[in-house]
C-alpha cells in the first residue's frame, strides 16, 4: 500500500502506463505472431532460394569463370563467395557459428534440410554485421557472406521507438487532462485550509469537469451558509449582551444607592457577581467580533504584549521573560485580544505567579503564558478549545463562559498558528501559541 501515489495526478499516469504497457505487450505478441513471424517465412523462403540460385550457377558454369561469377554477384547483389580453406576465402579459425537466436534457428533448420549438416551460419567477431554462410557445392565448400539484415531483422529498436513516442503521447494528454481537474482541486484544497484557519477566501473559480465544478459550487455554497450562521450568531449574541449590560448597570447603580442597608459583605458579594457577569458578557461581545476583517500588519509581538500589560493592574504577579523577536504579520487589535485572554485565563483559574515568555524556534514565534494552578488533563485539552466549554473541577472553580481559550484558539488559527495546553514542569499550565514568521 506504501508504494500506490498519493496524489491523483500520479496515480492517473501510473494507470495510463500501466494500460499502455498491457497494450504494448498485446500488440507485440499480434504483431509478431500475424506478421513478423510470416514475414521472416517469406523471406527465409526468398533467402533460400537465393542461395539455391547460387548453388546451382555454381555447379553449372565450368570452374574456370567461377571467378568471373562470383565478381559479376559481388558488384551486381554485394554478395560475397568464398572457398572455405582457400586464400579467397575465410580461414574456419577466423569465424565462430552465430548465436542460436529465433530469427536464426529458422534459418539453419532450412539449411541442413536443403544442403545437409554441414551448412551453418557464421560470423567474424571483429564483424558482426555480416553472416557467413557455408554452403555445400558438390565436393566443394563455399562461404557466401550476407549483410546480416538480410537475414535477421530485428524490428525491436523500431518497436521500442514507437512504444517510447506512444508512452510520451499518453503521458502528455495525461498530464493536460489531469491539469484541468488538479488545479481546481488545489484551489479548493488552499481555500479550505483558509477557511478552517477563520480566514474568509474567495469564492473558488467553478470550472474543469462536471463533477470538479459540483465540488467548487458546493464548497461555496458553504461557504456562504457559514458566513450567514456565523453572522447570524455574531447579531445574536452581541444583542444579548448589549441587552443585559442595561439592568447590569440598574443593578449596579441600586447596590450603590443601598449605602448602610446592607451589610458590607453581601454589598460586595453582589458587586463581585455583576462584575462577574458583566466579564461574560464581555467575552461573548469579544467572541462575537469578527477578526479576520482586520488587515495584518507587520510589527512587534513583544510590543504588543507590553502595550497589553500596560493596562492591567495585577501586572505585580506577571514575571516577563520576552527574548527579542523579528516582527510578525499580526492583526492588531485580535492579536491583543488574544493575549489579553491568555493572561485572564492563567489569572482565573491558576492563581499565584504568572509567566509570560517569547521565543524564536525556527520558522516560528512562540507565545507562552504559564501558570502554577491545578492544569488540564491531556484527554480534556481538545474538548476546552471548543466555544462554551468549562473544566472547572480542573481549573479551581472559578465562574466563566468557557469563551476564552476559544477566542485565542481561533485568532491563533487566524494567524496561521495553534494553540497548545500543556502540562507545566512543575504542576500548572503551559498555553502556548505558535506563530508563523511568515502568514
Amino acid at each position: 500500500m506504501f508504494l500506490i501515489p498519493k496524489s491523483l495526478l500520479t496515480r492517473t499516469v501510473l494507470i495510463i502506463l500501466l494500460a499502455l504497457a498491457a497494450t504494448q505487450a498485446v500488440s507485440f505478441w499480434l504483431f509478431n505472431r500475424l506478421y513478423s513471424q510470416p514475414r521472416q517465412q517469406i523471406a527465409l523462403a526468398g533467402f533460400t532460394s537465393h542461395l539455391k540460385s547460387i548453388s546451382a550457377a555454381l555447379e553449372t558454369i565450368p570452374p574456370e569463370r567461377h571467378l568471373e561469377f562470383i565478381g559479376r554477384l559481388q558488384e551486381r547483389e554485394g554478395i560475397r563467395i568464398g572457398r572455405v580453406k582457400t586464400e579467397q576465402g575465410e580461414s574456419e579459425r577466423e569465424v565462430e557459428l552465430a548465436p542460436d537466436t529465433p530469427g536464426l534457428r529458422g534459418v539453419r533448420a532450412r539449411l541442413k534440410r536443403e544442403y545437409g549438416e554441414d551448412a551453418d551460419v557464421y560470423l567474424r567477431p571483429q564483424n558482426p554485421n555480416l553472416f557467413l554462410i557455408k554452403l555445400p557445392v558438390g565436393e566443394r565448400q563455399y562461404w557466401v557472406v550476407f549483410p546480416r539484415n538480410r537475414i535477421e531483422r530485428d524490428a525491436g529498436m523500431a518497436w521500442l521507438g514507437w512504444a517510447v513516442f506512444g508512452a510520451t503521447i499518453a503521458l502528455l494528454a495525461a498530464f493536460l487532462l489531469m491539469r484541468k481537474v488538479s488545479q481546481p482541486l488545489r484551489e479548493l484544497a488552499t481555500s479550505a485550509r483558509l477557511l478552517g484557519k477563520g480566514g474568509t477566501p474567495r469564492p473558488v473559480a467553478i470550472e474543469g469537469p462536471s463533477e470538479v465544478r459540483a465540488v467548487a459550487a458546493a464548497f461555496n455554497q458553504m461557504q456562504d451558509d457559514l458566513a450567514r450562521q456565523a453572522k447570524e450568531r455574531a447579531t445574536f449574541l452581541a444583542g444579548v449582551s448589549h441587552d443585559l449590560r442595561t439592568p447590569l448597570a440598574r443593578m449596579r447603580l441600586n447596590i450603590e444607592m443601598l449605602g448602610d442597608k446592607v451589610d458590607g459583605a453581601s454589598r460586595n458579594g453582589m458587586a463581585s457577581d455583576i462584575e462577574d457577569m458583566d466579564a461574560i458578557i464581555g467575552q461573548f461581545l469579544d467572541f462575537a467580533r469578527e477578526e479576520s476583517g482586520e488587515l495584518s500588519v507587520r510589527q512587534s509581538l513583544n510590543a504588543l504584549i507590553e502595550d497589553v500589560l500596560g493596562k492591567r493592574s495585577d501586572t505585580a504577579n506577571i514575571r516577563k521573560a520576552l527574548t527579542p523577536l523579528p516582527d510578525l504579520p499580526l492583526r492588531p487589535v485580535a492579536a491583543r485580544r488574544m493575549i489579553a485572554n491568555l493572561l485572564d485565563n492563567a489569572a482565573k483559574y491558576g492563581g499565584g505567579q504568572i509567566e509570560v515568555e517569547t521565543a524564536q524556534s525556527g520558522n516560528a514565534v512562540l507565545l507562552c503564558v504559564k501558570d502554577r494552578g491545578p492544569g488540564i488533563p491531556a484527554d480534556q485539552v481538545e474538548r476546552l478549545k471548543q466555544p462554551f466549554t468549562r473544566l472547572d473541577e480542573a481549573r479551581g472553580g472559578a465562574s466563566g463562559s468557557g469563551l476564552g481559550l476559544a477566542i485565542v484558539e481561533r485568532i491563533a488559527r487566524l494567524h496561521g498558528g495553534r494553540l497548545d495546553l500543556l502540562p507545566r514542569n512543575g504542576g500548572g499550565l503551559e498555553a502556548r501559541v505558535t506563530l508563523p514568521l511568515s502568514g
